[in-house]
């Protein structure tokens, strides 16, 4: 067992070694197949970019940033006028089969300025037949959202992402490889298996055990570090858990894995499932960081209509724990749900798009101090309006109703009515 551990943490510095040395990957690649791009007329390098300013007034509980529990991940009563993001998109085809994508950001508040959200190579080599197969390499996304196909991960639909997506963009990030294989019938329905193995993701789920779902558009970065609620038990009984989480750090050795399967067919429908284990030992601890045990099942649906209405729905349930195991029991033992419906309409340069999200968790742990139950809705409407195809204005209002006990120990009502409303221009290019 401990040659295969040594083994796996090998294996684990080797891979982050090779995701240090993507950008210069790219460089290299693109640079020695610049004759052959010559040749086949292929762009090198396509850039794309999103600046986003927002207006935003709040009635809203402390969020992340406040150490609180609100849903927001800003808090208080007032307005804010500023950057909300901005973000570049470097997209390199260095040959027929091979691509990259390497994704910069800044985001208000970040904790590194200028950080890497998504860096990865892309295997798609040409078939003649119906059975395709590909790969990607790297810092990415899982397969998990409907919603954000934008612009650095952004919505087309609303400002604010889902409890679910927000959730996605915070704490996971697959560091690892991807295998697809697809099938493209005659009919034009596309059928896919992907399955990936992972390193890197760790403390996913101790944001969402110890303060609960939330409802923003921030997507967390390479370096980043994510602050954690205070006095609400958790310094108490986890005395050496740092202030704040990193979401993208390996604590225990173990690497993780997901797989699923969709099938879509394009300007139709999509149909997602996917199987998450990041495989975490509970007990780990290292630089203040804890291993969360995090596995779940998530379910998307899209549906383009008639009228240009488009449907998504999306639904996630799954269990996270941390700590030593008693009885049968761990410190934490969280389990948690969210389910989201989008209706959005478009015509011309307009859309119109209103969503609607319930969540919950539970628990089942030896801490009864730490109270980590709750459950809630969210209210989200937006209307956009894009103008020669680069200035997006966007009008939003987005309500929550949520229920947490644990708010009882910052003198709070366990219940609470949050509403952010916002004013954003975008600029894409």
């Amino acid at each position: 067992m401990q040659e295969l551990h040594t083994l796996e943490m090998d294996m684990l510095n080797r891979f982050r070694d090779l995701t240090q040395l993507i950008p210069a990957l790219l460089c290299l690649l693109s640079s020695t197949s610049n004759a052959e791009a010559t040749k086949t007329a292929l762009p090198d390098f396509t850039l794309h970019g999103l600046a986003d300013f927002r207006f935003q007034y709040r009635d809203a509980q402390p969020g992340e940033l406040e150490n609180g529990l609100g849903k927001f991940r800003s808090g208080g009563d007032g307005s804010r006028v500023g950057v909300n993001e901005a973000a570049l998109t470097l997209q390199s085809r260095l040959g027929w089969d091979w691509s990259g994508t390497l994704t910069a950001k800044y985001a208000n508040r970040q904790v590194t300025p200028l950080d890497l959200s998504e860096a990865f190579l892309t295997y798609r080599p040409v078939s003649t037949s119906a059975w395709h197969v590909g790969a990607r390499l790297g810092m990415f996304f899982p397969p998990i959202s409907l919603e954000n196909t934008g612009t650095a991960w952004s919505s087309p639909y609303t400002l604010t992402s889902s409890a679910i997506n927000a959730w996605v963009g915070e704490e996971l990030r697959t560091f690892g490889g991807e295998a697809q294989l697809s099938y493209h019938t005659a009919t034009g329905d596309r059928v896919k298996l992907f399955a990936t193995g992972f390193a890197n993701n760790d403390t996913a789920g101790a944001l969402l055990a110890w303060r609960g779902w939330s409802l923003h558009d921030y997507e967390s970065t390479l370096n980043d570090k994510l602050r954690l609620p205070n006095n609400v038990g958790i310094q108490t009984a986890f005395p050496q858990q740092a202030s704040l989480s990193q979401p993208f750090v390996e604590v225990d050795g173990r690497p993780g894995y997901y797989a699923g399967i969709s099938v879509e067919r394009p300007k139709a429908y999509a149909f997602r499932a996917l199987y998450y284990d990041n495989r975490g030992k509970p007990s780990a601890l290292q630089n203040g960081q804890y291993a969360w045990h995090t596995d779940f099942w998530s379910l998307g649906f899209k549906a383009d209509l008639p009228w240009d209405l488009t449907l998504i729905s999306q639904g996630i349930s799954g269990r996270t724990r941390m700590g030593d195991e008693m009885h049968g029991q761990f410190a934490v033992d969280t389990r948690f749900w969210a389910a989201s419906v989008l209706l959005s309409k478009a015509w011309d340069t307009h859309r119109f798009s209103i969503r609607y999200d319930r969540f919950g968790t539970t628990e089942n742990d030896f801490l009864p101090q730490d109270r980590n139950q709750e459950h809630g809705y969210a209210l989200t409407a937006n209307y956009n309006l894009t103008l020669a195809k680069q200035h997006q204005i966007n009008l939003e209002v987005t309500h929550s109703h949520s229920d947490r006990p644990a708010r009882l120990s910052l003198g709070q009502h366990s219940t609470q009515e949050e509403t952010v409303w916002q004013i954003a221009y975008r600029l894409f290019f």
